[in-house]
């Protein structure tokens, strides 16, 4: 009997290829045909979109910034959002973005700082085999969509529908919220409305 596995990058990419006829490919390394190089990067840019938006599935909670030997504070290459927790950290002192490839302090405008922070929460680009099978598939089905519009014209027969999309996305959506167990006061914005209800102002 054969056994069931999870979906490669090397099969969600031969997924696509069939959406306009192309034959699999055998490997992804090497020289690919453009047909071949073309699918790899749509699926590449949709799960770096899929995954912006931040998931139970890519989210590192805890995590620790530390300054260099300049007080700038390095944000890796993977991270895409980096909160803190408004219960340990005003946002009037410190408002974080990302400015290439540091934090930047937008509440005194600048990317030198004066302390190391804690209990940070970020948000990670991961490899395509390292996130759940319901996200690979809501990826690849996006992908094969967005691909066969660029390849073929978007008024050209799909052969995923909408409603494909729709119901991967859904069963995405079902995952995360069995994992991440959330309620309506997990979110930090929740966290600091309550916060500060509860001091009175």
């Amino acid at each position: 009997m054969t056994t069931t596995t999870r979906s490669t990058e090397l099969e969600a990419v031969n997924v696509i290829l069939s959406t306009i006829g192309e034959a699999p490919l055998n490997s992804l390394s090497g020289s690919l045909p453009v047909d071949g190089t073309v699918a790899k990067n749509v699926l590449s840019e949709v799960a770096r979109e899929v995954q912006s938006a931040g998931w139970h599935f890519n989210t590192h909670y805890k995590a620790t910034l530390t300054r260099d030997t300049n007080n700038k504070i390095p944000i890796g290459t993977n991270v895409v959002r980096v909160e803190l927790d408004p219960n340990l950290v005003s946002k009037a002192d410190y408002d974080l973005v990302q400015r290439d490839g540091f934090l930047f302090n937008m509440a005194k405008n600048t990317d030198i700082f004066d302390r190391n922070f804690e209990d940070v929460t970020q948000v990670l680009l991961l490899a395509f085999n390292e996130i759940p099978e319901q996200a690979k598939r809501y990826i690849t089905i996006r992908s094969a969509r967005v691909f066969h519009d660029r390849t073929l014209g978007a008024n050209t027969l799909h052969k995923f529908s909408q409603e494909d999309e729709k119901q991967a996305l859904s069963i995405l959506r079902n995952a995360e919220a069995r994992t991440g167990d959330w309620t309506i006061f997990d979110t930090p914005e929740q966290i600091y409305t309550i916060a500060r209800n509860n001091r009175g102002y």
